[in-house]
């Protein structure tokens, strides 16, 4: 081989070197017992991934306060710091009945030409036939109306029978109370008066198969949940704030709603009332009802104080020793 061979081949190993190195990875490899370090994003990610998971886990179950479905939407819209849910409108449950309204004006409303209960009848009338069947409806419908007229009872200060009834703690004594009732599209309805104006309007709704709230409690609530399109707050039985069984709650801006469980009764109690006036009962109720363990306030005022006395006690006899002393002398000037 002779010298210019010699040169252009250490030449040409030369530049294959160099672009080796240039083409090369830039970086030693790893080593294969060292593992990666980890991507902090990919960490971060995956951290608030898990606490978004838990969040939400927490914020579904295990609150204490479910009850029944979550509405449609899966979102439990409970109520913030003790209170019901807001919801969109809760004007469905009243009928287009107004808070204020007095018994008359209700009274006309339901008994007057075309009113509510002239309407119920419509349909019938349009299938009964002409003659008897007819007049016999007709007769019906004037029975109706005339016992709705006489429902209407103040709470004064004689017991009635409503006392015994599942609606007793719906209302009191010698505060200018009163109801109104009808049964009628399979529910009795009561109508809560405070000073001769509606404000609350309770219905029973029997708990049966197929009926318009289910056969049970729950069937109730999940009903009304998927209603409102929210979860509604729940509160067990206290009767230091007069709750005297399951209890489920909403409200909208005017009205507060509320599902009593009175499975007892085969019912649901459904609860619809002015929030102006449940804010200010304790001002419009004045007459608290009295206590059977009071303590007359006869015997209270006997026995206050400490200098109690029994006029009829008999007086104690003089002692003895007492009894064999002779008085002192008079001492002598």
């Amino acid at each position: 081989m002779n010298v210019r061979s010699v040169v252009a081949l250490r030449s040409f190993a030369v530049a294959s070197l160099a672009f080796t190195f240039a083409c090369g990875p830039k970086e030693p490899p790893r080593q294969a017992n060292i593992p990666d370090e980890a991507d902090p994003m990919t960490e971060s990610s995956s951290s608030s991934s898990a606490s978004s998971g838990s969040s939400s886990s927490s914020s579904n179950g295990g609150s204490g306060d479910v009850l029944g479905s979550p509405p449609p939407t899966g979102k439990a819209a409970t109520g913030k710091g003790g209170e019901p849910p807001q919801v969109a409108s809760l004007a469905a449950f009243t009928d287009g009945l107004k808070w204020g309204t007095s018994h008359a004006e209700l009274t006309k409303q339901f008994t007057q030409t075309n009113g509510v209960i002239w309407k119920d009848y419509d349909e019938k009338l349009a299938k009964a036939r002409v003659g008897p069947e007819q007049t016999a409806l007709e007769a019906e419908r004037e029975q109706v109306k005339a016992a709705f007229a006489r429902s209407y009872i103040e709470f004064k200060d004689t017991p009635t029978g409503y006392d015994t009834t599942g609606i007793r703690n719906e209302y009191t004594y010698k505060n200018k109370e009163a109801l109104m009732w009808i049964e009628r599209q399979g529910k009795k309805r009561y109508f809560f008066f405070i000073n001769d104006r509606l404000w609350k309007i309770y219905d029973e709704v029997p708990l049966v198969e197929g009926g318009p709230m289910g056969k049970a409690y729950l069937d109730a609530v999940n009903k009304l949940n998927a209603q409102l399109n929210a979860q509604g707050r729940v509160q067990g039985a206290d009767a230091s704030k007069g709750i005297d069984a399951t209890t489920v709650d909403w409200k909208d801006g005017t009205s507060h709603l509320r599902a009593v469980d009175r499975s007892n009764d085969h019912v649901v109690g459904i609860v619809v009332e002015d929030n102006g006036t449940l804010s200010n009962l304790a001002a419009l109720r004045p007459n608290k009802p009295a206590d059977p363990n009071e303590i007359d306030p006869s015997i209270t005022a006997v026995t206050r104080g400490t200098n109690r006395v029994d006029p009829n006690a008999p007086t104690a006899a003089p002692s003895s020793s007492a009894a064999g002393k002779k008085p002192a002398p008079p001492k002598k000037k």
